[in-house]
């Protein structure tokens, strides 16, 4: 079974251990995506938004849609930004990556 947490602070004499669940980082970064002008998450069975934990180390997988005449680059980049931006202020975590595949336009 896939490791479902990352460790934050780890268990000292004077404290225990403190460890962040990875539905706390698809939350942040469900957020964070919705935040994004002309920018929406795919609406299916699959999850939109996957967070896996390797090795400790985050890693982020977004699939959305975007409003027909948005540059596709350039909103990429700022779901990028945003996500890994309110990760790093919410949990002082940085992320190991953030990929973003556009599945469509919403017209």
């Amino acid at each position: 079974m896939a490791q479902e947490y990352i460790v934050i602070k780890e268990k000292t004499e004077q404290s225990g251990l403190i460890a962040l669940s990875k539905s706390v980082f698809e939350s942040i970064a469900k957020i964070s995506v919705e935040e994004v002008e002309g920018c929406f998450l795919v609406d299916n069975s699959k999850k939109a938004v996957v967070c896996k934990i390797i090795n400790n180390r985050l890693h982020v997988n977004v699939e959305a849609k975007v409003k027909y005449g948005v540059n596709v680059n350039r909103t990429c980049e700022d779901i990028q930004d945003r996500i890994t931006q309110n990760i790093q202020l919410m949990t002082n975590l940085k992320c190991g990556s953030v990929d973003v595949k556009i599945s469509g336009f919403v017209f």
